[in-house]
């Protein structure tokens, strides 16, 4: 059974973006650790946001800097966020990005 969460988002190039995705089940928390990757469709990685395991919640973050470094020719990826345990890996969710190069609109 698949129980991977598929959420599209979208994100505003200069502004920063944060998500805390709360883990359910018997997992193992002890040296867990995060992994978030923005890619293009041809599955270039683009950025790597950060990742911080708080309790039984994974908090990933791309900054207003992080996101000024995105190249604008890329307005639609595609992202995947895990949850890598001593015992499992745990694909917690997927989606597409809009990325909107709207800064100088401000």
């Amino acid at each position: 059974m698949d129980f991977v969460k598929r959420l599209n988002e979208t994100l505003h190039i200069g502004d920063d973006w944060a998500r805390a995705y709360k883990v359910i089940g018997d997992v193992d928390f002890a040296d867990a650790r995060g992994v978030c990757k923005i890619r293009t469709y041809k599955g270039d990685v683009i950025l790597e946001p950060d990742c911080v395991v708080d309790g039984d919640r994974l908090i990933v973050t791309i900054s207003s800097e992080q996101s000024l470094g995105i190249n604008r020719a890329f307005t639609r990826c595609k992202y995947d966020v895990f949850l890598i345990t001593k015992e499992q890996t745990i694909k917690l969710v997927m989606g597409s990005m809009d990325i909107i190069p709207d800064v100088s609109m401000h």
